[in-house]
């Protein structure tokens, strides 16, 4: 039998490796070069992603070719320095290169130094949030599985019956609440959870999109009144609308009062904790039982960085640890293994990417960039509110704005001039993505579409900002003056 393996020789390594690290520091040496969205693909391009499973294998030279060439202007350029939809940051290239590190010598989580440095990282990011010097934690792709773990695991503790062998037939209904702009992931969590969405009390807000307190209690004694059972209730630190900030010390309070789990979706907003002036936003943050982050987000670290934060290791090997027996032998009473701490064993090493990230900026210089987020933000709402063709619909809180495009001498009744606004506003959005120079989001607030900026790409300068509102502005009269036109 002739020795079989998928090896390149060392030169041929090398050499592809110096080609796409030069492929790197091409799109890096100037990120503006292809649009933040890209154009719409020919069928020839797809086609290259497409065809029968290959019985031959292909020259890597050319591979990369196809990926430098067709995938990579044909892809999303989350790099662009006047990127500002959504809640997509940029990257940082060491971070990104070391992935290819991790990727190519197969470096798994199984080691106690990936323990280490998952106990090291939780318990960094639990002291910048302001969350505890002692947190522990599980590494997730993003927000949206942190919130999964974290509702899960409040099951398992607020319960009252062993859920993971008895299940939730023939036990009390759960019921777990958030506010109205609680993010979608948690929908889908009670879904998977086996809860159900409907278990999910979706409480009204105030005029700053905030948790109603008193609502809040109301649904609580309502629901404890027909029998079923509150399990956990959900702040919001920074909602992906409009940065919205609940006032966690009073949700604090009343899931100590009525024995709720209390977990706190930061995965946008609570990296903004580490800036002084926000501290006091976060007021109670330091009382949750756990914290859905996302280092990928406001840290700018390469997707996958999530991140769930508990009080204690037990809260997750409680949840999730099931050993079989093939792997007892490689079980240790003296170390965390991070096998018991999610539902995954074998998965890449995602720890190090943010343990290189905090290592190279520290917390200084992301303290300082966060600021200057904020600053740019409130900078971007002033210049908005000055000008007579612009309204701020949502005022800032952390480094989303929400606003819209209003033509200074529109003059229908109320009702026409909303429904005229939100066509004009929509089709603003959308030229934007044609335009290729910028890019926000839209979203929709109290019925009116609005456009959305959210500013956590490194590479967001307030020269960025102004050029993006002076584009908003063109397409906007240009807009304007077309659906008047149409609509004569």
């Amino acid at each position: 039998m002739d020795d079989m393996t998928l090896d390149m020789d060392v030169e041929t390594v090398r050499s592809l490796g110096y080609r796409i690290v030069d492929i790197v520091a091409s799109e890096l040496s100037d990120p503006s070069k292809r649009p933040p969205r890209p154009p719409t693909q020919s069928d020839e391009v797809l086609a290259m992603f497409d065809g029968p499973l290959p019985h031959e294998g292909t020259d890597p030279a050319e591979l990369i070719s196809i990926i430098e060439n067709h995938l990579i202007p044909a892809t999303t350029n989350l790099i662009h320095p006047r990127w500002m939809a959504y809640v997509l940051a940029g990257s940082l290239p060491l971070v990104g290169m070391m992935g290819a590190v991790i990727s190519s010598l197969n470096l798994a989580y199984i080691d106690p130094v990936n323990t280490r440095l998952a106990k090291t990282i939780t318990r960094w990011l639990g002291e910048m949030l302001g969350f505890g010097c002692d947190a522990a934690g599980y590494i997730t792709t993003g927000g949206t599985w942190a919130n999964l773990v974290g509702l899960a695991v409040a099951r398992v503790r607020r319960a009252g019956w062993d859920v993971r062998t008895e299940g939730l037939a023939d036990h009390p209904t759960l019921v777990a609440y958030v506010s109205e702009e609680g993010h979608s992931c948690l929908d889908k969590a009670m879904e998977l959870l086996g809860m159900g969405r409907n278990q999910l009390r979706k409480i009204p807000v105030d005029s700053d999109y905030r948790i109603l307190v008193d609502a809040l209690e109301e649904d609580i004694i309502a629901d404890l009144a027909a029998g079923l059972q509150p399990f956990c209730l959900i702040g919001n630190a920074g909602t992906v609308n409009t940065g919205a900030v609940d006032p966690l010390y009073d949700l604090a309070e009343i899931a100590a009062s009525h024995r709720l789990w209390f977990h706190v979706d930061g995965a946008y907003g609570a990296f903004a904790a580490i800036v002084p002036e926000s501290r006091p936003l976060f007021s109670g943050i330091e009382r949750a039982d756990s914290l859905a982050v996302d280092p990928h987000k406001w840290l700018n670290i390469p997707i996958e960085a999530g991140c769930i934060l508990v009080r204690d290791w037990a809260d997750l090997t409680d949840t999730f640890s099931l050993i079989p027996p093939y792997l007892r032998a490689a079980v240790s009473d003296s170390e965390v293994n991070l096998r018991d701490c999610g539902i995954e064993l074998t998965r890449t090493n995602r720890e190090l990417n943010i343990w290189l990230a905090l290592r190279q900026y520290g917390k200084d210089r992301y303290t300082q960039l966060i600021t200057n987020h904020l600053a740019l933000t409130r900078q971007m709402a002033a210049w908005l509110e000055a000008a007579e063709d612009f309204e701020v619909i949502s005022e800032p809180s952390l480094s989303i704005c929400c606003f819209r495009f209003v033509p200074p001498d529109l003059k229908l009744q109320i009702e026409e001039t909303e429904s005229y606004l939100n066509d004009l506003n929509q089709a603003i959005e959308t030229a934007l993505v044609e335009d290729g120079r910028a890019l926000v989001s839209g979203t929709q607030l109290n019925g009116k579409q609005v456009l959305r900026a959210c500013i956590v790409n490194h590479r967001v300068t307030e020269a960025g900002v102004a050029q993006t509102l002076q584009i908003l502005r063109e397409l906007g009269h240009q807009l304007d003056g077309q659906l008047r036109t149409q609509n004569r």
